[in-house]
Formats: C-alpha cells, structure tokens, sequence
C-alpha cells in the first residue's frame, strides 16, 4: 500500500461540516450527517424495522418469504459471540495472530498489508470455522481482492483485477454454501457465528439468506479491523515510550490472565486501544440508504435516497473532545479530566442498531495484537520518520514497511 499521494476524503467535508453543525448538503445534494445526535437518530429510525428481504427464489416466484428480523440474526450472534469470547476462544485467536506474525518473521513486509493478514486470517474461525487450507486460501484471497477494490478506488482497477475479484467472490460464496449445506446434514457442529444460523434459522432464512448473512460478516472483517490494526501498529512504532509502558504492564502479569480477563488486566493497553480506535476509525465515510422517509433537521430523504454518516467525524468532534486530533490515551484514565464523551459520541463500532456484533471481541483482539507486539515480536520499520496516516476510504498508514523481529531473550518483554 505504497507509492500513493496521500488523500484525504474529509477535506472537502471539513469546512462545511463545521458551518453548518455536522448536517448538510453536499455534492450534488448527498445529505451528509456528521453531528453525533443526528446520526443516532436517523440510524435508529432509519433501520427501527430490520426485517431481511424476500428470498431470491420467492421473489422470482413472486410470494413471500417467511419473514426473518435481523434482530434475531444479531441476537443468536451476539449470545454466540460471549462463547467465542472465553479464555480457550481467546488464547486460540492470540495462538492464531502469533502464527502469521511468525511466518513473516525476518521478511520484509508492509506492515499495513501484514496487519490485515493477522486480522483476517485469525478471525476467519470465529465467523467460519473447520474449513480446508484450500477453502480458507479462497477466502483469503476474495479479501485481498476487496482491500485492493477499496485502495484503488473508483475506476482504480485494472480489467484483470476486476474478473479476479469476481472470481473469488464466486468462490467464498460457493464455499460457505457448501459448508452450510454440509452442516445442515448433520455434518460436525462447529463454535463459530455459522452454526447458530444453520441450528435455528436456516429453515426460515433459506440458502440464499443465510448465505447473505455469513458473507456479510466475512466482508465485515476483511477491511476495518485490518485497517484499524495496521494504525495500532503505526503508533506503537511511532511511540517507544508507550511500547516501554506497555511492555511493564504486559510484564507484570501472564498471557493467560489476559485470556482469563480480556481487557481487565491490561487497562493501559486497553486505553490504548480505545484511543486508536477513536483516533482511527474505519471507515471515514459510511452511505446508507434510506428504508423509510426521513427528516434530518429540515432536510427530507425519500425511500432509496442516500444519506453519509462518519465515526472518523463524530470521533473528532473538537465540539465534544478536547484536542480531538491528538493521540493521547490517557484521555482514558480513570482519572482525566475533561472525561471523554460516551454513547453515541464515541462510536468507533457504529450506532444502535446496526453497531458491529464484534466490538467486544475487535477490541480484545487488538489488546491481545499489542500484547505479542509487546512481549515476543517488535516492529522495525524501514523508515519510522517518513510513515504516517492518509484518509482514504479507511485510515491506511504509508511508507510503513520493514521487518518482524522475534524479541531476544534479553530484550524488554520477551517471553
């Protein structure tokens, strides 16, 4: 993800969003909704009814599907994600992430690319698990055909690209049906976010529908959590001293109280995680398409006219964060004064009710990427002076390549 000029999507946005108090419109009248309370609200009114559509094959044959809410998609997911949360879950995840960082030891990388790697390939279980080597490499590569899509933007891909693309999208849909379908013939059980659809709702979803919803969070974690991990790994090479603070924390206790605790028994890192997760939000710009009519302070969508909501924006509120574009995870402490903003204006995840299912897990997992980065591997950039952030369609680190090197025996928090 090198050579690029940097963007920055927001540019444009900036000035406008601050005249007009974060709702406007913009562009050939694309409503933006950047205020904190206004895009709450028309999230919550926008998706209040999240019935999932007909089945393909109803709607062919003109009749009603049987009618499924995505409420009862996110709340089998959301019990099943407490599951894929506990100690053995977590130590499987961490074992998972220490594998690719350990296969790219001592090569030159890009640590944006290699950051998205060690999400993906770590998380592919938790939605999809059991599958081939064969069958994850497909998966694999329909994520880096998505992460290339989105880099180039518009019209940025070649024609070859775009049929391989296509072909691996063909193939991950191919592979999860057959998954599904093999389960749903009493093949093995598995843990992971798949089962509870094919236990409870595959009747009334049908096929297609489940399908959807799998792939869905496959797309889900092919881009923001890789995106948001690569700046966790930008600023822990841009900040030594955090790395030092950080590297005492994880000292003073054990991995497997982490597995046991999530989060608890690291709250430095914890901060630190939050703070990179507000100070980089993935994605900056989010289109929504309007299911109902809407009002938005004056301004009126009709059914299928689009709106565009920002976490980055929201998250950098200067109107409720005090020096917002300042990376300062003591913003966090127990202690700080002014205290952070809650609800819906820290949104990192999204709003209600179509926040991501997996933010307790994203959030645990970036804690667990900077504990390995703390205790058995560190980053050696090529270059640490000339790496920064550009805001494209999602935060991206640039000229930021070099080595993974195993920590010596010797070395601050090595295992």
């Amino acid at each position: 993800m090198t050579g690029h000029d940097d963007p920055d999507v927001l540019a444009n946005l900036r000035a406008p969003n601050a005249e007009h108090d974060g709702v406007f419109r913009h562009g050939g009248g694309r409503l933006m909704v950047f205020d904190a309370d206004a895009a709450s609200r028309v999230n919550a009114e926008n998706f209040a009814d999240l019935t999932l559509p007909d089945r393909f094959v109803d709607r062919i044959r003109g009749r009603r599907s049987p009618a499924v809410s995505w409420r009862q998609v996110r709340s089998l997911w959301l019990s099943q994600m407490r599951v894929l949360s506990g100690e053995d879950r977590l130590r499987a995840l961490a074992d998972r992430m220490a594998a690719v960082l350990d296969d790219r030891r001592d090569r030159h990388v890009d640590f944006t690319w290699l950051a998205h790697e060690v999400t993906f390939r770590s998380l592919v279980p938790v939605v999809l698990d059991g599958l081939s080597t064969k069958d994850q490499a497909w998966l694999g590569r329909d994520a880096i055909a998505k992460l290339t899509r989105l880099d180039a933007g518009p019209g940025g891909q070649t024609r070859r690209q775009r049929w391989r693309s296509v072909l691996a999208q063909l193939h991950t849909g191919r592979v999860v049906r057959e998954e599904i379908r093999r389960r749903a013939r009493g093949g093995r059980a598995r843990v992971d976010l798949t089962q509870p659809i094919v236990d409870r709702l595959l009747p009334a979803l049908g096929p297609d529908r489940a399908l959807e919803a799998v792939t869905t969070v496959l797309t889900a974690i092919a881009g923001p959590p890789g995106a948001v991990a690569s700046c966790l790994m930008f600023e822990l090479a841009k900040r030594p001293e955090w790395v030092g603070t950080l590297t005492e924390e994880f000292a003073a206790g054990s991995a497997e109280r982490l597995y046991r605790t999530g989060t608890k028994s690291a709250p430095l890192a914890h901060q630190f995680v939050k703070e990179v997760l507000r100070m980089w939000s993935a994605p900056l710009l989010m289109t929504r398409s309007a299911r109902v009519p809407l009002t938005v302070r004056g301004h009126r969508l009709a059914p299928g006219g689009h709106y565009l909501v920002s976490p980055y924006l929201v998250n950098h509120d200067e109107r409720h964060w005090s020096d917002p574009d300042t990376f300062d995870p003591h913003r966090w402490s127990a202690g700080a004064t002014p205290r952070p903003p809650g609800g819906h204006h820290h949104v990192p995840f999204g709003w209600a009710p179509t926040s991501c299912i997996g933010a307790g897990l994203g959030t645990t997992q970036l804690v667990l990427l900077t504990h390995l980065l703390c205790t058995r591997f560190r980053l050696e950039p090529r270059s640490p002076d000339t790496a920064r952030v550009s805001l494209g369609s999602v935060p991206r680190p640039l000229d930021f390549d070099g080595w993974v090197r195993a920590r010596g025996p010797s070395e601050p928090g090595s295992a």
